[in-house]
């Protein structure tokens, strides 16, 4: 009797063992799907990360080039308004200096009417 105990104890023990070990592995296999989604999401926001850097990036160009755009239509500006009054000082009237400097004849006569 006390052998037959003993051996349904020991038969209990294997029993709880390989439930024991059942549960382990689907814990560790539960546990690698999640790794694994982490993973996935971690890469994913790594190339998010990527791709905003290399828009901000972009956007500082653009800002930078439109920066300079500005500075030089300003200059251009004031070289445009020399130009039309060193023609009007040679002498061109208004259409020849719009045909010259391909620009509307009433722009000419507002910046010669402002130069006076």
């Amino acid at each position: 009797m006390l052998k037959k105990l003993t051996r349904r104890q020991d038969d209990q023990k294997q029993a709880a063992r390989k439930l024991l070990a059942l549960q382990v592995t689907e814990i560790e296999e539960i546990s690698e799907r999640l790794f694994s989604k982490i993973d996935e999401k971690v890469r994913a926001l790594k190339a998010l990360e990527t791709r905003l850097d290399q828009k901000i990036a972009c956007l500082e160009e653009l800002i930078h080039r439109a920066e300079k755009a500005e500075l030089s239509s300003g200059q251009a500006g004031e070289s445009r308004y020399r130009e039309i009054a060193h023609l009007a000082a040679k002498g061109l009237n208004i259409d020849a200096i719009a045909g010259v400097l391909d620009m509307p004849k009433g722009e000419i006569e507002l910046i010669l009417s402002l130069r006076k």
